[in-house]
């Protein structure tokens, strides 16, 4: 619980019963006018009662009035099986996550505390809002995170002048305070503490009725001990966030489905649309994107390092990759980790739906381009295909397309991938077989002709019940007298977790030699140099986002150097 000297001014009441504005303002040294705006706050909270008397002479007073019980977080019961802190943009949304293990529920539960204030705080608070509000700039555009943190940081000066004005916090307390009011005035709430978490896929609610639960990275789905008040509160946060991205959410047009300017992607629906209540769901965008050394990690091993060096191969001398799979089976981290890849000096645009993608800083030649629906009149709509139309002309060396999912939209990218364009793409299927299959029949049905223009497909897989994710293949399309044929080059064995060499490639390294004039002994050195750089990366602890560009930028600029301090196994601080 937060002590403020709102709530020293209630110990003081309790104490002496009745105090003058002067005598509260000594004790708390505050200004008098200070005092006496907050007794009127807590006069109409019925905290206190604020006295004018008849004697223009005599000072106003304050009484305490009966105060009402402060209810306290309870504390799990079980056994505790994690627990860390997290915060959120300049720690606006700190707080502590327990997981643990209930006796009632026999599964994990998710536990959060955020700091908290008592009743007679929290009646202050809610009284200076309008003033806020008023203080505050109306518009704040927010299209890039730049633009986020300077408008949070706009919003946390007016926040913190008040308090500071009014009460006086210490400035660790002040800033405590600040978040408080910034994520209940301009956010979610609580939830804004859960989207903090980096650790969490989904955020959802399913009514009023149920706690909030949410998908975890390592622990799946969870409940939480946050549960909203009422229906009208789901509803609220709906409105909110959909009034944030020039959209509406009401009994007329029930259903919201969008993504936020952060990336992550919100859906809403409304009663009656769902019977049991309002409903939120909120998919949160990687604020840590998986790498390719990610990908290599003892714990997660969704691959390993011979695919790893395969596939960074296939895109340094800008093969054609397609990445498959399930809902939620990494196909998005996936490609996220190989164009991460892309010489930094070549230019790559992205299309997806929701911003999902997030390259290092070192590609500064990549533009990343969304669509967007149609408005309530039917108009405006951008569709993926008219942005691979247009990144056909904004000559790109690199497409990258976050799904592929109607007909001409194949068309299109298999036409670049046919006029000298690299190009990576997503698309659901959850075998190779099953990619050659939806590429081939309708709805999609490109030529078989052009499906070989695809050089490796990567399969992607989750196991619901481990909660795991594996590279289940990567397979080299070739075409056989009967259409486009698979050769499976790298397999998951699920039975015993482990990677297998199924067949060398073959027509991949015909297509190596034709565009590059390297010999098969010199495609194999190759992956050998490029295992070695990511084993000395994967020891390193080089896992990061901007430590793979890093490296990337070192490794097309001055390769031979690089080989050098991986020989050596030189410190990374030698090296970057």
């Amino acid at each position: 619980m937060i002590k403020t000297k709102i709530d020293d001014m209630i110990r003081l009441l309790k104490d002496k019963k009745r105090l003058t504005i002067d005598e509260i303002a000594r004790e708390l040294l505050l200004d008098g006018k200070s005092v006496e705006k907050i007794a009127q706050i807590l006069d109409k909270a019925e905290v206190v009662k604020l006295v004018y008397p008849i004697n223009v002479v005599a000072r106003p007073w304050v009484e305490i009035k009966e105060i009402k019980r402060e209810e306290q977080l309870a504390e799990p019961t079980g056994n505790l099986i994690d627990e860390y802190n997290i915060s959120g943009l300049k720690g606006h949304a700190s707080g502590n996550v327990k997981i643990v293990l209930t006796d009632l529920d026999k599964r994990p539960m998710y536990f959060i505390s955020a700091p908290q204030v008592s009743y007679a705080t929290r009646a202050y608070f809610d009284a200076i809002k309008d003033e806020i509000s008023k203080l505050t700039p109306i518009e704040q555009r927010e299209i890039v995170r730049e633009d986020i943190e300077r408008g949070f940081d706009i919003r946390h000066k007016v926040i913190a002048s008040v308090l500071q004005q009014d009460i006086a916090p210490e400035k660790k307390v002040l800033d405590v305070m600040c978040g408080i009011i910034l994520r209940e005035m301009y956010g979610l709430g609580e939830i804004e503490i859960l989207i903090a978490d980096d650790l969490l896929e989904e955020v959802i609610i399913n009514s009023s009725h149920q706690p909030i639960a949410v998908y975890h990275r390592k622990y799946g789905w969870l409940k939480t001990n946050i549960q909203p008040k009422t229906e009208e509160e789901v509803e609220n946060y709906a409105s909110q966030i959909a009034r944030k991205i020039g959209k509406q959410i009401s009994l007329l047009n029930p259903i919201l489905d969008a993504h936020l300017i952060s990336g992550d992607r919100v859906n809403s629906t409304l009663f009656p649309i769902s019977t049991v209540g309002n409903t939120l769901t909120l998919r949160l965008f990687a604020r840590n994107p998986w790498t390719i050394v990610g990908f290599l990690d003892k714990e997660n091993r969704v691959l390993t390092v011979e695919m790893a060096a395969l596939l960074w191969q296939a895109v340094h001398y800008e093969m054609n990759v397609l990445i498959s799979g399930g809902t939620a089976s990494g196909k998005t981290s996936a490609l996220n980790a190989i164009v991460s890849l892309v010489p930094n000096f070549q230019r790559v645009i992205s299309i997806e739906d929701t911003r999902e993608l997030a390259l290092p800083s070192y590609q500064w030649n990549w533009i990343p381009l969304v669509t967007r629906p149609a408005n309530p009149e039917g108009l405006g709509e951008i569709t993926m295909l008219d942005l691979v139309v247009n990144a056909l002309r904004m000559r790109p060396d690199r497409i990258v397309m976050g799904e592929i999912r109607r007909k001409r939209e194949a068309e299109v990218l298999f036409e670049a991938m046919h006029t000298g364009h690299s190009v990576y793409a997503t698309m659901h299927a959850d075998t190779g077989s099953q990619v050659i299959k939806r590429l081939i029949e309708p709805p999609i049905e490109v030529p078989a002709s052009q499906v070989e223009d695809v050089h490796l497909i990567m399969v992607q897989y989750r196991d619901r019940r481990k909660n795991i994710r594996k590279t289940l293949e990567i397979s080299e399309v070739a075409l056989g007298p009967s259409g486009p044929e698979l050769n499976h080059i790298y397999n998951w064995r699920p039975r015993v977790d482990q990677f297998q060499l199924v067949r060398p490639p073959r027509r991949y390294i015909e297509q190596m030699n034709l565009h590059t004039g390297m010999t098969e002994k010199e495609i194999n050195e190759d992956q050998e140099e490029k295992k070695s750089i990511l084993n000395w990366m994967y020891e390193q602890r080089l896992h990061q986002i901007e430590d793979v560009g890093a490296i990337m930028k070192i490794y097309y600029s001055d390769k031979d150097s690089l080989l050098k301090a991986v020989e050596k196994k030189l410190s990374p601080t030698k090296v970057i």
